[in-house]
């Protein structure tokens, strides 16, 4: 390396050392005295204060910092703040000395609510979160006209006289709250038009994904349902609906969108589950395959205790019955499994079904080919007809806390030969969420049933087992056989199966959650419908949650109320309720 050379990396790295010195310099400490309703805390995040990391404050003093430069404007952006915060006599001060920059607040008296003056035609009781003798802030009266709109648009009212205002006396720190609505005439969507002329992507595709059609109600919560619908398909990067028109109360919508640029993904990963420990995974999907939202999917996995690889192809709007449209899903796969049950099982399958999903329904019928090779020298090729219904109300799928989902499925072996097994089989599910004070209640109850039609034996796996996340977490995925007593069960899976599910839910710190929780199930080797027998085997536990974007983090340890002996611990990312 010539001398210039290094002469110019070593001034270069000096520069970027002062540079990195300067900036750091106008960094200060700020802190706060005086203040008692509004948290310091707060203060800081309002003007981008810094705090170290908590393992920086292992070396570093846990003490926030600001940018210099920002001080003369901050006794300005403070009173505005407070201002907001109904404190409008509050007195903002600062000192700027060696240990950083220190601000004086005498907050005085805030100004509260006296009085809600109320005339409406229309019921906004629950709307109303603004309560007198409370403190007034003018980010909650907005925040109240915003919800009222909300409500009104909601039950397909788009056109009301809404008059809100808020009478401030700032000697007797009071406010008087007006409210004055009329709801006026109910609204209908008009003309739906798609704007975006597209060659891979029909209009019926995306009128099949709208949760409403010209002459309908409006509702606003349909337009979010309707973009949660079209953006399932993973064929946009951009959609947006316009319905701002309102011709005398017909809203017309208009329909933009950009198509995906990206359409092959795959990912490959390590995961790690209780019972199959770990394992890797392999996605792939090729998205607005041939067009017309069309998906094409590849998934495998493989661990020590299972080997699964699925190819699923994706066909909305294959067809359209009085304007009900049908969409066409197929997947085929094989799998395998060792050391889950008493016996190992390898599997070839293929299933074809055509399925309906609106806002709270989704409904499927298919067919199902099954040949199953049991390691006991047993193989059973099933040919079953099924079906599928869900009607969820959850306010949520990622991590619900109120509503009532519902589900059936139904199989029916077809009798196809003197060697086949005919039978039938039902699973009912019902979940039931409930929050009161933070707190959400959960149940979740399953009962199976299966009958053998003819005398020809039906495979083990068919039959129910128990136990693992979503069942009794006493016990490993499936270790439940046929329950013989509140602590023993037997090897063999059954023809009946009930499981109830309790859990409370509750707050810890921000976003992490606790939960106590009881399972209780019963196997019985009856067959019929609902053949059930009093032995139950019931387990209690605690659990923790930590909230993410995809869904809760869960740790759920359990063990027999019976037998403390028998206890596991589930690791688990997604909601069981």
């Amino acid at each position: 390396m010539s001398k210039v050379l290094r002469f110019v990396l070593f001034s270069l790295s000096i520069i970027a050392f002062l540079r990195a010195k300067s900036i750091d310099s106008l960094n200060i400490p700020i802190t706060f005295e005086g203040n008692r309703y509004v948290l310091s805390s707060d203060l800081e995040h309002l003007v981008g204060a810094k705090r170290p990391s908590t393992l920086a404050t292992i070396w570093k003093e846990d003490t926030a910092l600001i940018n210099s430069i920002l001080i003369s404007k901050l006794d300005e952006t403070f009173k505005l703040f407070y201002r907001n915060e109904g404190f409008y006599e509050a007195k903002i001060s600062h000192i700027l000395d060696k240990q950083g920059v220190h601000f004086f607040i005498k907050e005085n008296s805030p100004i509260m609510i006296k009085e809600i003056l109320v005339s409406s035609d229309f019921d906004i009781e629950d709307t109303i979160t603004l309560k007198e003798n409370s403190r007034f802030r003018a980010k909650d009266f907005k925040r109240m006209k915003r919800d009222i709109k909300k409500s009104l648009l909601s039950k397909g009212y788009c056109s009301p006289m809404l008059d809100t205002k808020a009478y401030l006396d700032l000697e007797e720190y009071s406010a008087i709250i007006n409210i004055n609505l009329q709801k006026n005439s109910l609204c209908h969507f008009g003309d739906i038009t798609i704007e975006t002329p597209s060659p891979t992507m029909s209009n019926d595709i995306i009128l099949s994904r709208l949760l409403f059609k010209k002459g309908d109600l409006f509702n606003i919560d349909v337009i979010k349902e309707s973009y949660e619908s079209l953006y399932a398909l993973e064929a946009f990067d951009q959609l947006h609906m316009d319905y701002s028109l309102n011709l005398y109360n017909n809203k017309p919508v208009k329909i933009s969108f950009k198509e995906v640029e990206k359409h092959r993904y795959s990912r490959i990963g390590i995961g790690y589950d209780t019972d199959l420990k770990f394992q890797l995974k392999y996605h792939w999907d090729y998205k607005n395959f041939l067009g017309n939202g069309r998906k094409l999917i590849l998934d495998a996995v493989l661990s020590r205790k299972q080997k699964k690889i699925e190819n699923s192809f994706f066909y909305p709007y294959f067809i359209s019955i009085l304007d009900y449209h049908l969409d066409l899903e197929n997947a085929i796969g094989y799998s395998e499994e060792k050391a889950l049950h008493k016996f190992d099982e390898k599997v070839f399958y293929n299933k074809l079904y055509l399925s309906h999903k609106n806002s709270r329904l989704y409904s499927s019928i298919g067919l199902g080919i099954e040949n199953r090779d049991i390691s006991n020298d047993q193989t059973f090729f099933l040919v079953y007809p099924f079906m599928k219904v869900v009607y969820d109300m959850r306010n949520s799928k990622l991590n619900p806390t109120e509503g009532i989902y519902f589900s059936h499925e139904m199989e029916y072996g077809l009798d196809y030969s003197l060697d086949s097994t005919s039978y039938i089989k039902y699973l009912e599910e019902l979940r039931a969420i409930y929050t009161l004070y933070n707190t959400t209640l959960s149940a979740v109850g399953r009962i199976g049933s299966i009958q053998v039609l003819n005398s020809n034996s039906m495979p083990e796996s068919k039959k129910f087992f128990a136990g693992g996340a979503f069942s009794n977490r006493a016990y490993g995925y499936d270790k439940i056989g046929i329950t013989a007593s509140a602590t023993e069960d037997l090897e063999g899976a059954g023809f009946t199966l009930a499981n109830l599910s309790l859990e409370a839910n509750f707050p810890i710190y921000k976003d992490f959650r606790g939960a106590i929780f009881s399972d209780n199930t019963m196997i019985s080797e009856n067959q019929g419908i609902w053949e059930f027998s009093n032995r139950v085997i019931s387990s209690m536990g605690i659990g923790f949650r930590y909230l993410t974007p995809i869904g809760p983090f869960k740790i759920d340890m359990g063990m027999n109320i019976k037998d403390s002996s028998q206890s596991a611990v589930h690791f688990q990312v997604g909601q069981s309720f």
